[in-house]
């Protein structure tokens, strides 16, 4: 009887433990954010890191022209500190805030660009809404300080992709392109908005459903210890 009794206590007990546990309010979900780092800076021959507050992002030394892929942090304000690859001297630092979308992460390319006596880093905010059936999404950022402003073609079209010309530090919207799930082949001519030169072609196959992002970077007058960063472009998948 005095084990039947006990039993029935520890039943009724563990009963409004699991009461009190469902009726409890849960923690509120503090989101998330994801970020992209792009080394645009073409003075810099030996890699970046880069750190969030204190902890470091990257395992390897991030190459000029290389990015890495999507980290995610909590929203809020974050102190953004880009250093030479393994060593304590910083290239540029700043502040951020991240932004909490709840049903879909913020997502951000952060960019270091420009000489070492001008580094600075940029900040864009990026759209990934998905493409309609049977599109790509492309995007171009200016990241070359002395190049002059451009306009990018699909080959040899004489009607520019986007409707103004793209300064330094300018990121377009995304724009949809033809695509299949096989891969639809493009050359992507960047050229200069004044003169229509044609600086740099980067080819290209759009999947889709998959959202891209060129980069013009480099320099048109390259540093003595960093030759061969000429103006040229990286090819991004941004999902």
């Amino acid at each position: 009887m005095i084990f039947m009794k006990k039993n029935m206590l520890f039943i009724a007990g563990l009963f409004s433990v699991l009461l009190f546990t469902s009726c409890a309010k849960e923690p509120a979900n503090p989101g998330y954010a994801q970020y992209m780092f792009i080394n645009a800076a073409p003075d810099v021959v030996a890699g970046l890191d880069f750190f969030v507050g204190d902890l470091k992002q990257n395992i390897l030394p991030i190459a000029f022209g290389s990015n890495t892929g999507y980290n995610s942090t909590t929203p809020g304000t974050k102190e953004i500190t880009v250093k030479f690859a393994g060593q304590p001297t910083i290239f540029s630092a700043n502040k951020y805030n991240v932004s909490d979308l709840r049903d879909q992460p913020a997502r951000y390319t952060l960019m270091a660009v420009n000489k070492l006596q001008n580094a600075e880093l940029l900040w864009f905010q990026d759209n990934l809404t998905t493409p309609a059936n049977d599109k790509a999404h492309l995007r171009i950022i200016h990241a070359s300080a002395d190049a002059p402003a451009i306009n990018a073609f699909s080959g040899s079209s004489t009607t520019a992709l986007y409707p103004a010309a793209i300064s330094y530090k300018t990121a377009t919207s995304f724009i949809a392109l033809n695509a299949t799930l096989r891969g639809t082949s493009y050359s992507i001519q960047i050229r200069n908005a004044t003169t229509n030169a044609i600086i740099r072609s980067q080819p290209m196959t759009a999947v889709s459903g998959k959202i891209y992002t060129i980069v013009v970077r480099g320099a048109v007058t390259p540093s003595p210890w960093a030759p061969a960063n000429t103006v040229s472009t990286t090819l991004v998948a941004n999902n």
